[in-house]
């Protein structure tokens, strides 16, 4: 993505921005902020139990593996890929590069970048998962009908089919089949770069069908937890919910989050996810029933947490990990350029 399109898309976002927080008021947003007091606390605790579910799915897909990192290594692997993520302005990837070096180490090249590849799909199902459970929630709601029921539906079908061709690449393997189809577009270099990776790519696909062809139970397991996390990370919208003062349901919740989450999917090319995160928390929060300046203040709070769990993961990551989290985020490790 060149310079110019990301600050088109940096001021796209910022506009929306301004113009929610317009209709809003500061003034309304900063005594939600003050409301919500000290309640930022266990809204920033929780999303340790919300990391500590997802390294649990990532360890459970590893614990077979000779020579596995313990525990609490994946989980600080896990907080520093995240905090990376969150400081790659667009796409959100930069963590990926990270956990592979990180992993190494313990697994050797290929073993690791297989492993992070498999927690990714398997990370992505469970989001496919949570956006379908949101569109069902959503789908039972009184405020939810006509045209938006409609495309609601629609867009259920859409994440279904998804879920097939994830499963898909769980069974079959992925890797390899997507290098080969890239590599046949002649892209000079990367095309060069491809080709003498086929046999590391092969290998990455085996171990990823492995765990679905010999440990189905273990991939299950893996996925109900990192499932679970989702869950948990929806507690911070009922946390904000009381702590204003407003009821919120379960039901509800479930559609905010997963429904916002979907659409911060859908814009990924918004730096930092600007406007895209407080539009749609914004307009999901409305259609629920409930205030929709809720949205908003919930926004505030999730930038927040955003911004002290990247600060603790930068500590995490400690002298070493920080250049290597540098060198992951600036591309270096990527394949070369076609």
């Amino acid at each position: 993505m060149s310079r110019t399109l990301r600050l088109v898309a940096f001021l796209v976002g910022a506009a929306v921005l301004a113009l929610l927080i317009r209709e809003v008021g500061v003034d309304t947003l900063a005594e939600g902020a003050r409301t919500v007091g000290w309640f930022a606390v266990p809204i920033v605790a929780l999303h340790a139990v919300v990391y500590g579910l997802n390294a649990v799915a990532w360890y459970i897909t590893l614990a077979h593996e000779p020579g596995a990192p313990p525990f609490f290594s994946i989980f600080r692997i896990s907080v520093v890929g995240f905090a990376i993520n969150f400081l790659t302005p667009v796409v959100n990837a930069g963590g990926e590069p990270y956990r592979m070096a990180a992993l190494t180490p313990w697994l050797g090249g290929r073993k690791a970048a297989g492993s992070v590849l498999q927690y990714a799909m398997l990370h992505a199902l469970s989001s496919l998962l949570m956006w379908l459970t949101a569109i069902i929630a959503a789908l039972t709601l009184p405020g939810v009908h006509g045209r938006i029921w409609w495309v609601l539906l629609a867009m259920g079908g859409v994440i279904l089919a998804a879920l097939g061709v994830v499963r898909s690449g769980h069974r079959h393997g992925f890797v390899a089949r997507l290098a080969g189809w890239i590599a046949r577009r002649r892209l000079g270099r990367l095309s060069a770069w491809l080709t003498k990776q086929e046999e590391a790519l092969v290998a990455v696909d085996a171990q990823i069908t492995t765990l679905h062809a010999e440990r189905p139970g273990r991939l299950g397991a893996a996925i109900a937890v990192d499932y679970l996390s989702r869950w948990v990370a929806m507690g911070e919208l009922l946390l904000v919910a009381y702590a204003v003062g407003t009821p919120l349901g379960i039901t509800p919740a479930v559609m905010i989050s997963g429904l916002s989450a979907l659409a911060v999917n859908l814009f990924f090319l918004l730096p930092w996810e600007m406007g895209s995160r407080e539009g749609s928390l914004y307009y999901f929060f409305g259609l629920a029933g409930v205030p929709a300046s809720l949205g908003l203040i919930a926004a505030v709070m999730t930038r927040l947490r955003e911004i002290v769990w990247c600060a603790l993961g930068l500590a995490l990551a400690g002298p070493g990990g920080r250049a290597a989290a540098a060198e992951a985020r600036a591309g270096h490790t990527t394949p070369p350029a076609a």
